[in-house]
């Protein structure tokens, strides 16, 4: 299974993946987009075009580890919804989250400094509503309740089981 978490920089993504991930039983792994840009993609930049390779490289690269049956959570950006298309009928199983965040918020907030640089997401590079989402949380940068984790899982647990 593949657990797909979608949002602007700095909406959480990182966050709520290592939750998810604590949660998850069996054999499983965490992929974060930021991490893969920085040891295996390094020789991408951040064009339309370079993003897309990466979109591309992280999807096989979660489809291997599926084929290995491990669950995959993977935090990433996701701009192409072509992309989130495939995805769905790539993965053994799939699940995406989308978390929805307010632009002027991500940006007056700007933790790790994105929106001052050029070629952002949300800002230079137009971000679509991601297709099809499976659960979509609306963050306002309070801390996720437990019971909103717990909620996410079951809701995970449920797809999982009947796709298996």
């Amino acid at each position: 299974m593949v657990i797909w978490i979608i949002g602007l920089s700095g909406s959480g993504k990182t966050y709520l993946s290592k939750k998810i991930y604590k949660k998850i039983k069996g054999k499983k792994i965490l992929i974060d987009g930021d991490t893969i840009r920085k040891y295996i993609t390094y020789n991408l930049k951040y064009s339309k075009k370079d993003r897309e390779k990466n979109s591309l490289l992280i999807s096989d690269l979660c489809k291997f580890l599926d084929t290995q049956r491990f669950t995959v959570v993977c935090s990433i950006l996701s701009i192409f919804r072509e992309h989130q298309k495939i995805n769905r009928k790539k993965f053994s199983n799939y699940f995406q989250i989308y978390i929805k965040t307010n632009f002027e918020v991500l940006k007056k907030r700007n933790n790790k400094r994105i929106y001052s640089k050029k070629n952002v997401v949300g800002k230079k590079i137009f971000f679509p509503t991601p297709y099809k989402n499976d659960i979509v949380i609306k963050n306002n940068f309070l801390p996720y309740k437990k019971k909103t984790i717990d909620q996410i899982i079951k809701k995970i647990n449920d797809v999982n089981k009947k796709k298996n």
